[in-house]
């Protein structure tokens, strides 16, 4: 059953808008995390190096690939609990020389990928409650 404050509302293009939050928010954390590594490492340093250095901060994103893809609710949910150790990332980054602006957009873009992955996972499970009840009824109706 839906609350007040959900009654009357498109929870099918809220969760919609909320995903989009979600993939626009979730890349562009992966873009700062590699523009730190190409920004950290030395002039000079072979390429595997930079690779290595970027890929190891983005694998605990990667995990969530195929969550995210099925739009499953609960991957969201635990995404919302790991962007909070990319903020504190991005947030002492912050206050290093040279790596302000890649802290900042980190932190902003952590902040909006835990909320928009909170809001996603609430809608998309009441969405797919309420269509549980839809398919419930539908049958009760063709059986009796």
């Amino acid at each position: 059953m839906m609350n007040r404050l959900e009654a009357g509302k498109d929870i099918t293009g809220m969760a919609n808008k909320g995903r989009f939050w979600v993939l626009i928010s979730y890349l562009s954390i992966i873009g700062f995390l590699i523009l730190n590594s190409v920004q950290s490492t030395k002039e000079g340093a072979p390429l595997y190096v930079i690779g290595l250095l970027a890929l190891l901060p983005i694998l605990p994103l990667l995990l969530f690939v195929p969550g995210l893809w099925l739009r499953n609710p609960r991957s969201h949910a635990w995404l919302c609990f790991v962007s909070l150790l990319y903020f504190m990332h991005g947030v002492d980054q912050a206050f290093l020389p040279g790596s302000q602006v890649v802290g900042l957009g980190l932190s902003i873009s952590s902040i909006i990928l835990f909320m928009s992955a909170m809001m996603f996972s609430r809608w998309e499970s009441l969405r797919i409650k309420a269509s549980g009840q839809t398919n419930e009824k539908a049958e009760d109706q063709a059986n009796g």
